[in-house]
C-alpha cells in the first residue's frame, strides 16, 4: 500500500466509529421466549432518524406478533425515554418488522425491543451507540437557487422600505418632495446596511454551528498512538504500548460524560488487534493491561509476528455503554523472540486464507463456512454461518473463549473497515451487561451452550475485498481460521 493510500485509510478510520467504518448495530438473541435479530441503521447525522428492523423467528402473517421499539439515553434510562414506537410488518416478509426512531444526541442508548405473541411477552435490550459520522453539505444548485431567492427578497424588502418612507403619509395623488426622497434614500441605505449585517451574522452563526458540530458532535475516536519499546538486550521480548493522548481522556473521567470510566468487556479493559498491512496475513488478538489506574497507556507483550507495518485497533467500553475503537499504526521489527503472553487469552495467527469454504484447524477438525450460492452484497444484512466439524463432517463442541463460542474479526484490505463480532452480533457485551444489570464483570449475560456452529449477523458497509478471521477454543488452545470474501 502506498503512503497516500495508507494515509487515506487512516483518515477513513479516524472518521468512522467503533467497529471502524461500520457504524450500524446488529444483534441476535432472545426477547423472552422469542428468537430475534435486530439491526439499527444509523442516519449518519445526529439528530436523525434511524431505521430499525426486527426479525422474529417463527412469526407468520397470522401469528399475531406485536413488536415495539423504544430508545433511552444511557443517563436517562427507559423511564425518561419517549413512548414506544410500533414496528410495522414488512410486506412480503411476515417475520420482519420495521420502525423509525429519532436519536437526538450523539451518545450511548439502550434500545428496548418488546415482542408480544402466542408465547406471551418478551423484551430484549440492545446497546446502540448513536454516532454522527457525516456532515451534510448543500447541493450547489440548491445553494445558488436559495441565494437568488434571498437577493430577490432583500431587494423587495428595500423597495418596500423606500416606498414606505417616501410616500406612506402622502395623500393619494401627491408627489413626494425632495426632502422625502432624500429620507427614503437614507432609509434604504440604513436598511441595506442592516440587511448585510444580518446576512453576515447569519452566515457566521451557521459556520460556527457547523464547526461546533464537526468538533463536538461528529465522531472522532480518542487520539492514540502505538509504539514498541526497544529490546533491552539482544532479542529480548518487546512491549507493545497503545497510548491515549486526547483532551477528552485525561485520566480523570467525568461520571456525567459519556466518556466516563472504562469497564471490562469479556473480562478485559481493552481488546487490541494487530493486522499486518501488506496482505492481511497476520493477526494478533491481545489484551493489554493499563500501566496506571488512569488508563492512558496499555501494555502487552509483543508476540512473535512477522515484521512489517501493522494496523492497531483497540476496543474499549465506558460505563455509559459508549464503545469505541482506537486506531493507530505501528512498525513491528523483523526479529522477534517468542515471549509469555500478557494475558492467557492472547492469541495470534499467521497464514493464508482458505482457498475453499473449509479451513484446517490443525487438530483433526476444520472450520466450515456455509456461504450459500448468493453473492454477498454491500449493505445487506448477512448471516455469517461457521461450524467446526470432524473428519466425518459432524459438528463438534468448542470451549468458551472469553465466554463466547466464537470471536470473528472482519477487515477490509484498504483499512477502512474493521469489526469485532460475536454470535450476538456487533454489540458490546459489556454495554449489554451494564444496561441489563448483570454487572460489567459478569459473563452471565452471555453464558451459552457451546456447540461448534455459530451464525453471526453483519452487513458489510462497503464493496471490495475483505478477510474474516474466526477464532474458537479447543483443547485449551485458541484456533484461528481465515477466509476471504469479495463484497459486491
Amino acid at each position: 500500500m502506498s503512503h497516500r493510500s495508507r494515509a487515506a485509510a487512516v483518515l477513513l478510520a479516524a472518521l468512522s466509529m467503533a467497529h471502524v467504518g461500520s457504524p450500524d448495530t446488529f444483534f441476535a438473541g432472545k426477547a423472552g421466549p422469542y428468537e430475534v435479530r435486530v439491526s439499527v441503521r444509523l442516519p449518519g447525522v445526529i439528530p436523525g432518524r434511524a431505521q430499525v428492523s426486527v426479525r422474529v423467528a417463527g412469526a407468520t402473517a397470522d401469528s399475531g406478533h406485536v413488536v415495539t421499539v423504544r430508545a433511552g439515553q444511557w443517563n436517562v434510562g427507559m423511564k425518561g425515554a419517549p413512548p414506544a414506537e410500533p414496528a410495522a410488518p414488512v410486506p412480503g416478509d411476515p417475520a420482519l418488522r420495521a420502525a423509525e426512531l429519532w436519536f437526538m444526541t450523539a451518545s450511548s442508548y439502550q434500545l428496548s425491543v418488546s415482542v408480544d405473541g402466542p408465547a406471551g411477552h418478551g423484551e430484549a435490550i440492545v446497546p446502540v451507540v448513536a454516532l454522527a459520522t457525516a456532515q451534510r453539505t448543500m447541493v450547489p444548485g440548491l445553494g445558488w437557487l436559495l441565494a437568488t431567492l434571498g437577493i430577490f427578497l432583500t431587494l423587495g424588502m428595500l423597495t418596500i422600505i423606500g416606498a414606505a418612507v417616501r410616500e406612506s403619509v402622502l395623500v393619494p395623488g401627491a408627489e413626494p418632495d425632495q426632502a422625502r426622497r432624500r429620507r427614503a434614500r437614507i432609509g434604504v441605505a440604513v436598511a441595506a446596511v442592516l440587511a448585510v449585517l444580518i446576512l453576515w451574522g447569519g452566515n457566521a452563526w451557521w459556520g460556527a454551528e457547523a464547526a461546533t458540530y464537526a468538533k463536538s458532535v461528529l465522531y472522532r475516536p480518542f487520539a492514540s498512538q502505538a509504539t514498541i519499546a526497544p529490546a533491552a538486550a539482544g532479542d529480548a521480548p518487546r512491549t507493545l504500548t497503545l497510548s491515549i493522548r486526547d483532551p477528552r481522556w485525561t485520566g480523570n473521567p467525568n461520571p456525567l460524560s459519556a466518556y466516563n470510566a472504562l469497564i471490562p468487556d469479556h473480562g478485559k479493559l481493552m481488546h487490541l488487534f494487530l493486522v499486518r498491512d501488506s496482505d492481511l496475513d497476520s493477526l494478533a488478538h491481545l489484551h493489554p493491561v493499563p500501566r496506571t489506574p488512569q488508563a492512558l497507556d496499555f501494555d502487552a507483550s509483543l508476540p512473535a509476528l512477522p515484521g512489517g507495518k501493522y494496523r492497531a485497533y483497540g476496543d474499549i467500553v465506558h460505563e455509559s455503554g459508549y464503545a469505541q475503537t482506537l486506531v493507530a499504526n505501528v512498525d513491528v521489527p523483523t526479529a522477534q523472540r517468542a515471549s509469555a503472553p500478557t494475558d492467557p487469552d492472547d492469541s495470534w495467527f499467521t497464514g493464508t486464507a482458505a482457498s475453499a469454504a473449509a479451513f484446517d484447524l490443525g487438530d483433526g477438525t476444520r472450520m466450515q463456512w456455509t456461504r450459500g450460492d448468493t453473492a454477498i452484497s454491500r449493505g445487506v444484512e448477512t448471516l455469517l454461518e461457521f461450524s467446526v466439524r470432524d473428519t466425518a463432517g459432524a459438528v463438534v463442541d468448542v470451549e468458551p473463549y472469553m465466554g463466547m463460542a466464537a470471536h470473528a474479526m472482519v477487515a477490509s484490505r484498504d483499512g477502512s473497515v474493521f469489526a469485532h463480532l460475536h454470535p450476538s452480533g456487533s454489540i458490546s457485551m459489556a454495554a449489554l451487561q451494564q444496561f441489563s444489570g448483570a454487572g460489567a464483570d459478569s459473563h452471565a449475560g452471555h453464558d451459552m451452550v457451546m456447540p461448534g456452529a455459530v451464525a453471526i449477523p453483519f452487513a458489510f458497509p462497503n464493496r471490495g475485498p475483505y478477510r474474516i478471521w474466526v477464532q474458537v477454543k479447543r483443547g485449551g488452545r485458541v484456533r484461528t481460521a481465515a477466509f476471504d470474501v469479495d463484497v459486491r
